[in-house]
């Protein structure tokens, strides 16, 4: 695993660089709000610092300084996490080994296919763009919110489109975000009353800080209207959303009033 040692951060610790957040909401990242997830589900205690891509090692967020040592990249930082025995949400949730498997191909679909999807749908949509840019870069100075704004959206396009993604139409790209929810919905729709976990543990995996973090990232900003809507109109997606949220994200008022405003829409009569 590629670390670094770095020269200017004090010995002990854990640090995220990530995305600055606004008050009271997630992390316009995917990714910052994965390792968020993980380190709240698992007890890590953390501070977090913002910056900007830029001035990452990778020249993409989160990195974290454990120790005095640098970890880029998401799956990296909870491989490292786990290596140094700081946490481990498999083994503490008792999966198997089959279910680790299972966890691992629905890691890659949502983080190499699925956030790729929902990211193309920010930043090629003009009305999408301006909210998203302005949620990310809105606390900046003109002068530099104007340039790196531009940067930042054109390093995207370029990797969206080499990735494939971005070579799809907007309607092929809301084909393909439905039937990934509609099919996370399928596989967490619970066997009882109450919302489970991804694998049905007492405690959530790895897996679940994963989809957890998606879904409040959907929801936690306005330029995925398309997304946001099925998620919060479904009583398993909000559900399963919630749970994580109540117990390890108090703090995100905003998104919990949306999840009971929903809530209160589903239990509102239909007039036929």
């Amino acid at each position: 695993m590629s670390t670094i040692k770095p020269t200017d951060t004090k010995k002990g610790g854990v640090i995220l660089f990530a995305f600055e957040k606004r008050e009271g909401m997630p992390t316009a990242s995917g990714y910052c709000q994965k390792i968020e997830c993980y380190f709240r589900f698992a007890g890590v205690k953390y501070t977090q610092q913002d910056t900007l891509p830029f001035k990452a090692p990778k020249k993409k967020l989160p990195y974290v300084d454990i120790g005095g040592v640098v970890v880029p990249d998401s799956q990296f930082i909870v491989r490292y996490v786990k290596e140094k025995g700081l946490a481990d949400l498999d083994k503490s949730a008792g999966l198997t080994e089959l279910q680790i498997a299972e966890s691992l191909a629905y890691r890659g679909f949502w983080e190499e296919a699925i956030y790729p999807a929902i990211v193309r749908s920010r930043w090629f949509d003009k009305e999408n763009e301006a909210v998203i840019s302005h949620e990310v870069f809105g606390g900046l100075p003109f002068f530099i919110r104007i340039p790196l704004h531009w940067w930042f959206r054109r390093s995207l396009v370029n990797r969206l489109i080499a990735q494939g993604i971005g070579r799809h139409s907007d309607a092929e790209t809301e084909v393909i975000l439905r039937e990934a929810l509609e099919s996370l919905e399928t596989r967490l729709t619970p066997t009882g009353n109450a919302v489970e976990w991804f694998h049905k543990t007492a405690t959530p995996a790895d897996i679940d800080a994963v989809l957890i973090a998606m879904l409040v990232n959907i929801c936690g900003t306005n330029s995925n209207p398309f997304c946001k809507k099925i998620v919060l109109e479904s009583s398993v997606l909000r559900g399963y959303m919630k749970r994580a949220v109540e117990g390890w994200f108090p703090e995100f008022v905003t998104l919990l009033e949306e999840i009971k405003s929903a809530e209160g829409k589903d239990a509102v009569p239909q007039v036929l």
